[in-house]
């Protein structure tokens, strides 16, 4: 039975809410938590998450929306949310720079967590270009299943 998320209150947030002062992450993170615990991420399903993250990334203080999600995707105490937003993160197209996105995906494959450097591998082939590329290239996954997935990433990519 699937439950209806309720992000009205995220909506509702205005851009003297999204000031770094502000609780704007807390707001953030509950909403997502939220979503996370209703329903799984799926392959091949739209999930709340991305509609969340889209108003949260047009919203006029989208910097501090990138940090605050860069902070959620790279908590290594929090391997289930942070694998979630991830994954959440890869069904945007583009969200942030090249150059975040590839940051992000380096920081995130450091993280001693398999589903975390999973997600993250996931963010490659979803995200492609060349900057991550390079830092799929330069990773050296030690769990062989992984190491497989993230070769054949690589190779799509050069393709």
């Amino acid at each position: 039975m699937s439950k209806v998320i309720d992000i009205s209150g995220f909506r509702e947030l205005g851009p003297a809410d999204l000031e770094p002062s502000a609780n704007i992450s807390g707001n953030l993170y509950r909403v997502l938590s939220s979503a996370y615990e209703s329903e799984p991420i799926e392959d091949g399903i739209d999930h709340p998450s991305e509609v969340v993250i889209e108003k949260a990334l047009h919203s006029p203080e989208h910097h501090n929306v990138l940090q605050l999600l860069r902070g959620f995707a790279l908590d290594k105490h929090n391997p289930g949310f942070s694998s979630s937003v991830l994954r959440s993160l890869c069904r945007i197209s583009q969200p942030g720079t090249s150059s975040w996105r590839a940051d992000l995906i380096r920081r995130a494959l450091l993280i001693d967590d398999v589903q975390i450097r999973d997600a993250a591998i996931q963010a490659a082939e979803h995200w492609g270009g060349s900057a991550i590329s390079k830092v799929l290239a330069q990773h050296h996954e030690p769990i062989p299943w992984l190491h497989q997935y993230a070769k054949n990433v690589l190779r799509d990519l050069s393709e």
